[in-house]
C-alpha cells in the first residue's frame, strides 16, 4: 500500500453557529490533542491501571480578522464573555474523509497584537468538553 501524506491543508474546519464563516481561510493551524489519565497500582500480581479522566483540547491559530464583517475573533471573544459554558461544536476533516466532531468551551485569544510588519495573529485553546471526540469515516 503506498503512503498518503496528509498535510494541514488537507483539513478543513466548520464551527457551529455564527462562530467561524471564515475558519480555512484563515487558519493557519488547527491541532486537537486528547489525553488519558490512567493510575498505575503495583498489586502483587503486577501492575494494575484505573483512567480517573479523559482530556482533549483543541488549539487553533488564525490570522486576527478584527473589525471584519462576521469576524472571527469578535464573535469568539464575545461569547467567552457571554456564554462561557454553553459549548460550540467544531468539526474537523480529513481529504481521506475521516472526520472530528467534538465541542468545545469559548476561550479568550492569547495574544492580541502583534509585531513589526508580520500578519496579526490570534491563538486559541478550547477545552473540549468532558474530552469526548466522535471520530469517523
Amino acid at each position: 500500500m503506498a503512503t498518503q501524506v496528509i498535510t494541514g491543508r488537507d483539513v478543513s474546519l466548520s464551527f457551529s453557529g455564527s462562530l467561524g464563516t471564515d475558519i480555512d481561510a484563515q487558519a493557519l493551524s488547527a491541532t486537537l490533542t486528547k489525553s488519558i489519565d490512567r493510575q498505575t497500582y503495583q498489586t502483587l500480581d503486577g501492575e494494575a491501571y484505573k483512567t480517573t479522566n479523559v482530556e482533549a483540547e483543541f488549539t487553533m491559530e488564525i490570522l486576527a480578522d478584527w473589525g471584519k464583517t462576521s469576524s472571527v475573533c469578535e464573535a469568539l471573544w464575545a461569547a467567552a464573555d457571554n456564554t462561557p459554558d454553553t459549548t460550540f461544536t467544531v468539526t474537523m476533516t480529513v481529504t481521506t474523509g475521516h472526520t472530528f466532531a467534538f465541542d468545545c468551551l469559548p476561550a479568550y485569544p492569547a495574544p492580541v497584537g502583534g509585531t513589526g510588519a508580520d500578519a496579526q495573529t490570534a491563538t486559541f485553546t478550547f477545552k473540549v468538553s468532558k474530552g469526548a471526540v466522535t471520530e469517523s469515516l
